[in-house]
């Protein structure tokens, strides 16, 4: 039985699959397994429109041993919430592990939803979390619905142009975290060095107040540093790639280089928390 992200040994490298055909994906799966990953991430909305059905699908998650999330985002022109969150659905029925669902599901205009908030995150006016309650209970059905398919849900917040500070970012997490995700994941802005500093401090205030795993990341040229050490700090996982190719994001490192890391410093952050 193919085990949920959440069972697997840490800090975890997932490949990030960023392909357009069932073939590519599945060679590009092949070339991660070689270089490390232990499980990988599919983004549904860059295959081509035949290879997102349930029997390719199907194909692509039989293919390895290793869990796969499913990842479905938002993009110009493209499907609704509703048919989006039902996609992930339906490769979670044909063997995804897990889904990613952005904490600002059902809510095309979330930012006006932090008016009158008083959690510490609603003065950094972050991007990608509803607090309208009428989205809240649909996202939190939508991670029941998963859970009745013995998957799990990864919630996330792409903060971008959004810098948080520690409290910030703990409150946040905490938000996306008591709506019953088993993951979260928070993507930020990181403008200095000296924010990158406070983004691995906030890291290891994550790994000691949160209950769930989390993955706290950053974009830009910091990311370069705050991605590859935040798992020796407290996150759960770093996403890489077997190569850089068209549709690659080239913010993340690659697989064989994130091991050999890994590998050199051993260092967990695990072994000297009480």
């Amino acid at each position: 039985m193919t085990l949920h992200f959440t069972d697997l040994p840490r800090p975890l490298l997932v490949g990030s699959l960023r392909n357009r055909t069932t073939a590519e994906t599945i060679a590009d799966m092949k070339s991660g397994e070689s270089d490390g990953a232990r499980a990988f991430i599919l983004h549904l909305q860059l295959l081509d429109q035949p290879y997102r059905q349930p029997e390719e699908l199907r194909k692509i998650f039989t293919a390895t041993r290793y869990p796969m999330m499913a990842i479905n985002y938002r993009c110009d022109g493209g499907p609704s919430d509703d048919e989006r969150v039902n996609m992930l659905l339906q490769a979670t029925r044909v063997g995804a592990k897990c889904i990613d669902l952005p904490a600002d599901t059902f809510d095309l205009d979330s930012r006006k939803s932090l008016a009158g908030c008083t959690l510490p995150f609603a003065a950094a006016d972050p991007e990608e979390i509803s607090m309208r309650p009428e989205c809240i209970d649909k996202q939190m059905q939508i991670i029941k619905q998963v859970h009745a398919l013995d998957a799990q849900v990864l919630m996330s917040a792409h903060a971008l142009n959004t810098h948080l500070d520690c409290t910030q970012a703990v409150s946040l997490a905490t938000e996306m975290e008591s709506r019953g995700a088993d993951i979260v994941k928070i993507v930020t802005d990181c403008p200095t060095v000296d924010h990158a500093l406070e983004m691995l401090r906030t890291t290891v205030e994550l790994r000691k107040r949160l209950k769930v795993p989390f993955v706290y990341i950053c974009t830009g040229p910091h990311g370069e540093i705050v991605r590859p050490l935040a798992p020796l700090l407290g996150s759960m996982l770093v996403f890489g790639h077997h190569d850089y190719h068209e549709r690659a994001n080239l913010r993340k490192q690659l697989l064989g280089n994130l091991r050999e890391l890994y590998r050199i410093i051993p260092w967990r952050i695990d072994d000297y928390l009480e």
